[in-house]
């Protein structure tokens, strides 16, 4: 299941929680199924987490903040509280983020100076302190570490560096490849099938998903997975 509100931040999700807001759109996909059902009115954090008993739930920064450890405090220690006061028995797992291409014109690339590179180096600075800081969290999904291996691969688009807007993932081997590393790391050591060599395809992106493309995707992805392990499924935050 899924939690939605576009660029939200860990302070948000606290002033949402604090207030009881239906803020969130929420997608569910039922055991079977093979699609996303989305519930007609928005809903709290407190409806998603009253829904039975998750295994793991994750949460990441938005995308901007999360190379700025100034952000993270003290909302994402309450939000962990809250979670784990809620589902005791759930994983937590942090979704690492990756930086904007080197193109990007998003509102706080700035932060970073418009560089990758400083924002690839801040947001793995604020990963390793904040695993540091909260033991509560399990584990990592490294979108982050997956995309910048690809960045220096031959499948990348400089200056979209696999991005269709200079942040969001494109539609083609952008996306791909972070399924691939949600997968290998939830997915796979509960499974014990990995993506590799998997024939999944998709259409669509300006890097399209060829043979080619896909095996860099899942050899990304696998690669980056390694550094990390747990398992089950998520409900993401």
């Amino acid at each position: 299941a899924r939690l939605y509100v576009g660029g939200c931040t860990l302070e948000s999700h606290m002033k949402f929680y604090d207030n009881e807001e239906a803020a969130y759109l929420f997608y569910h996909s039922k055991a079977g199924e093979n699609k996303w059902h989305k519930n007609d009115e928005k809903v709290t954090m407190q409806y998603a987490l009253a829904m039975g008993e998750w295994d793991i739930i994750t949460m990441q920064q938005a995308s901007g903040f999360s190379g700025k450890y100034d952000s993270y405090t003290p909302h994402l220690g309450r939000l962990i509280d809250v979670v784990k006061s809620a589902q005791p028995n759930a994983k937590l797992v942090w979704h690492m983020t990756w930086s904007y291409s080197t193109e990007s014109k998003h509102k706080h690339f700035p932060y970073y100076n418009s560089n990758q590179t400083t924002m690839d180096n801040a947001i793995l600075d604020c990963l390793n302190t904040l695993l540091s800081e909260y033991d509560q969290i399990e584990s990592i999904i490294p979108s982050g570490t997956a995309i910048k291996s690809l960045r220096s691969s031959a499948i990348n688009n400089y200056p979209k560096d696999l991005t269709r807007d200079g942040f969001h993932m494109g539609h083609g081997a952008g996306r791909y490849a972070l399924a691939c590393t949600w997968y290998e790391t939830l997915i796979e050591p509960y499974t014990a099938k990995s993506r590799m060599y998997n024939t999944l395809r998709v259409s669509g992106g300006m890097v399209s998903v060829s043979d080619a493309v896909a095996l860099y995707c899942q050899q990304a992805a696998k690669q980056a997975a390694k550094q990390t392990g747990i398992s089950n499924v998520a409900v993401t935050m």
